[in-house]
């Protein structure tokens, strides 16, 4: 896949541009949720879950869609991504043969880059009822807005490199969470967990794959580190693999691109050193110099010391001059 290059013919398109390469320190992906021409209660608890743990990064559309088709075309999802300035896209649908499937696209450049599909499992009675006996959630958790949760990969598929579907997962789910990239994190603003348990590999069947939020609690121990309790929140999801949407290599090496370091800027300049003291050093190369050419005997330098030696030289004949006509005036003595 070819990707489409921009020429700035002005300096905002420049400006536009500039911020659009790749940078150091990302800013966090917004996320867009859509609803399908049927979305059933289960699959509206989980887009205001995925919502509610995601604010203010995310953007919920209540507008059914009944034109959009992940796997058969992706026009529609791309466009309502790039219009609204969204790096992920978790859309919501469910029909006779894919009951209650939430399909997450990642996008760059306005183009999908890759799609996962999840299958909620359970009946809509059971997730009915589960929801009503959690049904304060959203107030017994109480996230401030831009709070990092703690997040918990359990089970061997994560780790299986011969699985990528589970690696793409994974990937999808930490830019979905992780909101803001911090160098520091305050121990106070640790307040829940999302636990991703996957159930182990055997042939012939997809793992379930299970997420669980729980409030940390912090108790006293009696020693120097606090007692860490979990208390189960929030509604309970289980998921199956359905169809998935590989990225293409060319795409995905050109969206893993990251920004220059401040030091490998100094680095690409040649003959820029810092020596001991910490004062930048440069270092200038010159051609091969003709000294051929030079006039060296027209210079006014040389000319004028010439003329100071003649000078000198007729003062000190006139002396020797002088000096013998007064030994020829003198009278002789014998």
């Amino acid at each position: 896949m070819m990707l489409r290059e921009v020429k700035a013919r002005n300096p905002r398109t420049a400006r536009i541009l500039k911020a659009r390469e790749p940078q150091l320190i990302e800013q966090p992906k917004r996320v867009l949720l859509l609803h399908g021409p049927k979305c059933p209660f289960p699959l509206r608890t989980a887009l205001k879950t995925f919502h509610s743990l995601t604010q203010p990064h995310s953007i919920l559309f209540h507008k059914k869609n009944e034109n959009i088709h992940p796997f058969e075309n992706t026009e529609s999802l791309e466009f309502l991504a790039t219009k609204n300035e969204c790096g992920i896209v978790i859309w919501g649908s469910s029909n006779k043969k894919r009951p209650n499937c939430i399909t997450l696209v990642r996008v760059f450049d306005a183009k999908v880059l890759e799609m996962c599909e999840l299958l909620l499992l359970g009946t809509q009675e059971q997730m009915e009822q589960d929801a009503a006996a959690r049904s304060g959630f959203h107030t017994k958790l109480n996230v401030g807005l831009g709070m990092k949760p703690m997040i918990l990969f359990a089970g061997s598929a994560w780790a299986d490199s011969t699985v990528p579907t589970f690696a793409m997962l994974k990937s999808m789910l930490l830019d979905i969470f992780k909101i803001e990239e911090t160098a520091k994190i305050d121990v106070e603003g640790l307040q829940y967990l999302l636990t991703v348990a996957a159930d182990e590999l055997s042939e012939g069947t997809t793992p379930v794959i299970h997420l669980r939020w729980y409030r940390i609690r912090t108790k006293k121990s009696g020693q120097k580190l606090p007692r860490v309790e979990l208390d189960e929140i929030g509604p309970k999801f289980d998921f199956r693999l359905g169809r998935i949407r590989e990225a293409d290599q060319s795409m995905m090496k050109e969206a893993m691109k990251q920004g220059k370091r401040p030091q490998d800027a100094e680095k690409s300049k040649k003959n820029i050193s810092m020596d001991s003291i910490g004062d930048k050093i440069g270092r200038v190369h010159l051609g091969r110099q003709d000294l051929s050419g030079l006039q060296t005997r027209k210079m006014k330098g040389l000319k004028r010391r010439n003329d100071m030696e003649d000078e000198n030289a007729d003062v000190e004949m006139m002396d020797v001059d002088l000096a013998e006509e007064e030994t020829n005036k003198r009278p002789r003595t014998d």
